[in-house]
């Protein structure tokens, strides 16, 4: 016996893609679907968890959970779901949407939601919880915090308030001083300390609404990228912002890029960070790779993730 769960989250800001309840039910019907189906929209906080919790006592043997949402919502749904036996798929309603980038979504509709395998891919064990894409502090840490600052007061703005955040952001640069630890994939322990303008941890490729960091990143390659910054001249910033949105910034001395499996990052003062788009304050990341973590949905018209 088999169902899918449908998931709308209400806090799903601007986005290209708008799918209602009305389009699932009307697809529903249209492909003729031999399984049962569930649609839900969140009411409150914390209610994607009491669903998962609910769909996870029903006794069927293939559960699927689609979010229709954006990175946070997404990484809600993962965080309830792992562990579980149900699988979890994404409908890219959001405003930045960047694990969305990591697969082809140009020609998806709502009867794609259907039509679908599933595969097993990676997860970012974050202290006491789980990331789905980027876990990062430091710059980027701080112009996302910029972005839901400047959304608070003009929703409409959608993607343009990253790109107005980093130019705000500009004008007051903060280097973090780190000491970070970390297991190659050979075992070797890699040792680094200094001042940091950056230090993401990617499982996928894009984050920041659009940003490339780790071009090479892939969600099931059973390791995740490491990319830090150091202190960089301001006059060559604004060049090497334009690089590293574009995934064209590898050769920079002033970016190193380390292929790891677990470690830690600490300072001796509390620092921002963020769990994909979920801002939180801390002084030590410990992290590590949980391969094939949980089974992901991929739509048949988006079922190879981009290199």
């Amino acid at each position: 016996m088999k169902k899918v769960l449908v998931i709308i989250s209400s806090k799903a800001g601007k986005s290209e893609l708008e799918i209602k309840k009305e389009d699932i039910l009307n697809a529903f019907e249209k492909n003729n679907v031999d399984y049962e189906i569930q649609i839900e929209e969140t009411r409150y906080k914390g209610h994607i968890e009491n669903l998962i919790e609910d769909f996870d006592k029903e006794n069927i043997e293939d559960k699927n959970a689609i979010i229709c949402g954006g990175d946070g919502s997404l990484n809600e749904l993962v965080n309830a779901c792992y562990g579980k036996n149900i699988a979890v798929g994404l409908i890219p309603t959001g405003t930045g949407n960047d694990f969305a980038k990591n697969f082809d979504y140009s020609n998806f509709d709502v009867n794609n939601i259907f039509k679908f395998t599933k595969k097993t891919i990676d997860l970012i064990q974050i202290n006491n919880k789980l990331c789905v894409n980027v876990t990062s502090l430091g710059f980027d840490t701080h112009v996302l915090n910029g972005a839901y600052e400047i959304l608070d007061k003009d929703p409409t703005l959608g993607k343009r308030a990253y790109i107005y955040s980093v130019i705000n952001s500009l004008k007051d640069i903060n280097y973090e001083n780190l000491e970070i630890n970390l297991k190659d994939l050979c075992g070797n322990i890699i040792t680094t300390k200094g001042e940091y303008l950056i230090s993401a941890l990617c499982n996928g490729s894009y984050y920041g609404s659009g940003f490339n960091p780790a071009p090479l990143a892939k969600i099931n390659d059973g390791h995740i990228n490491l990319i830090t910054a150091s202190k960089i001249p301001f006059y060559k910033l604004p060049n090497m912002i334009i690089k590293y949105k574009n995934g064209k910034h590898q050769k920079s001395p002033y970016l190193n890029e380390y292929k790891t499996c677990e470690g830690v990052i600490k300072s001796n003062k509390s620092f921002l960070a963020n769990i994909d788009g979920e801002i939180f304050e801390t002084d030590k990341i410990e992290f590590k790779v949980l391969k094939k973590a949980i089974n992901w949905i991929y739509f048949n018209e988006n079922k190879v993730p981009r290199n």
